[in-house]
């Protein structure tokens, strides 16, 4: 997980406090490490997928936690998404 881009990113979106910025990204890395996978490997289908969300409740167990959560993973995924850049010729 590219932390330092990350956080970068979620300034850039206009996340004031880095409260806030830590809290997303300790949500992020909680679930690569907890699940032992790997987000940059990960597709924004894969976490769409309810199997995933199943197993992502079952470890946290509240859904509105979940959800923070889930929403964290959704954002890291919308960053690496910026981070591609189309393959040149």
């Amino acid at each position: 997980m590219n932390h330092a881009g990350f956080e970068l990113y979620l300034k850039n979106l206009g996340m004031e406090t880095e409260h806030e910025i830590r809290e997303v990204i300790s949500r992020a890395s909680w679930v690569e490490t907890t699940m032992d996978i790997s987000l940059d490997r990960m597709a924004i289908t894969d976490i769409e997928n309810q199997e995933f969300k199943d197993s992502l409740f079952e470890l946290i167990g509240s859904p509105e936690k979940t959800d923070d959560f889930y929403k964290a993973l959704c954002s890291y995924m919308d960053f690496c998404s910026s981070q591609k850049t189309p393959h040149k010729k």
